[in-house]
């Protein structure tokens, strides 16, 4: 009777356990299309962009990091002033190895070696990319789920999908939804306003890292090109090239002479303290280290006689924003700079401020967008 008795305790308590692991197992398709399952929510993470904190801070704002074994970017090329801060307000963050030459598979072995229960990678970007085949194929084989996510490659497609789609990885769907609520809100209003719109659509250049590259590297059809189109504006980039990224000489954008032009900002106060003429924007950005950033990029770039700058619409953004879950803010941005009018009610920088309130637990010193004056 007792050997029956246990025979029978033992079966029930394997049918509990099945039931349990059935019950918390996940399956999902990611942004690339590829379904993947997972036996239950990760406790250890690799991350491929370093970027994807800012992710992980509004589905984990006790710690964002806790979870991460490995960050496979380097965070100190990409977002030194993020890195920076996440250190000091999270200090595990300084012990995650970034793990760097991944993109050439020559990595692998460490990132096998350190087992985490999920590796999230981005469609593009610094990090190993949906093109890296071996790279991906290796670690399933090792048994590491693969889940890809995009803030880069075609944002105002996939940033909500990626959101859901790591807060089911995490199992913190909860988080995951309420931002997925704000964010459509949000886009919902922008373009409601402007299916009835019959008004002119400015013409609107969206060059990159303004005073680090020759003239002129455009965001076209990719990133945070598609931004301005939701916005209400044409992108002359998107309109002459292809792809996602527009390669222009100076000769054609001062031919074209756009309504609007915008430079993203990539300089830091370290590189503007080092003289370098990049546009600054971000944390400990000032509005005098906004400005005067902003002029030398265009100085440098020889832009300072396109009609746009004399007449008080040039702009800059954070860089930062092209491969991020906040890029609502530029979105609504752009719509205030393009019909100031129609969106006299928008307020990018409430917006923004609630970001920081509801879903970051991180402080918000510094500036992210700037319009450039003479």
């Amino acid at each position: 009777m007792l050997a029956a008795f246990l025979r029978t305790a033992a079966l029930a308590a394997a049918l509990l356990s099945g039931w349990i692991g059935a019950a918390h197992a996940i399956d999902l398709v990611d942004v690339a299309g590829r379904p993947v399952h997972l036996d239950q929510p990760a406790r250890t993470v690799v991350l491929g962009d370093g970027r994807a904190l800012s992710a992980m801070a509004i589905l984990e704002p006790e710690n964002p990091v806790a979870k991460v074994e490995a960050m496979l970017s380097n965070m100190e090329q990409t977002d030194p002033e993020l890195l920076d801060y996440m250190k000091a307000r999270f200090p595990r963050t300084a012990t995650i190895p970034m793990v760097t030459g991944v993109e050439t598979g020559a990595s692998v072995e460490q990132v096998i070696t350190i087992g985490p229960d999920v590796a999230i990678l981005s469609m593009s970007g610094h990090g190993p990319s949906i093109e890296d085949e071996e790279f991906v194929n290796q670690l399933e084989a090792a048994g590491i789920p693969v889940v890809f996510i995009d803030f880069r490659l075609d944002p105002l497609k996939n940033t909500v999908a990626s959101l859901e789609i790591m807060g089911e990885v995490l199992g913190r769907k909860d988080r995951a939804g309420a931002f997925a609520t704000f964010y459509k809100e949000r886009i919902a209003r922008i373009e409601s306003r402007l299916a009835d719109f019959t008004g002119a659509r400015p013409t609107v250049f969206l060059q990159a890292h303004i005073g680090r590259f020759e003239c002129c590297v455009a965001m076209a059809n990719g990133m945070l090109g598609p931004f301005v189109e939701a916005a209400g504006g044409r992108n002359i980039s998107a309109e002459a090239v292809p792809g996602p990224v527009g390669r222009h000489t100076q000769e054609f954008l001062l031919a074209a002479n756009p309504d609007i032009w915008i430079g993203t900002a990539s300089g830091t106060p370290a590189d503007l303290a080092e003289g370098k003429p990049f546009a600054a924007l971000g944390m400990h950005v000032s509005a005098e280290m906004a400005q005067s950033s902003a002029i030398a990029g265009l100085e440098s770039a020889g832009l300072m006689e396109l009609d746009a700058v004399k007449a008080g619409r040039a702009y800059t953004i954070w860089h930062g924003f092209y491969n991020s879950p906040f890029n609502i803010y530029v979105l609504e941005t752009f719509a205030k700079w393009f019909h100031s009018d129609l969106f006299a009610d928008l307020d990018p920088e409430a917006t923004f401020r609630q970001v920081h309130e509801t879903f970051l637990p991180l402080d918000n010193p510094g500036l992210y967008s700037w319009q450039v004056t003479r």
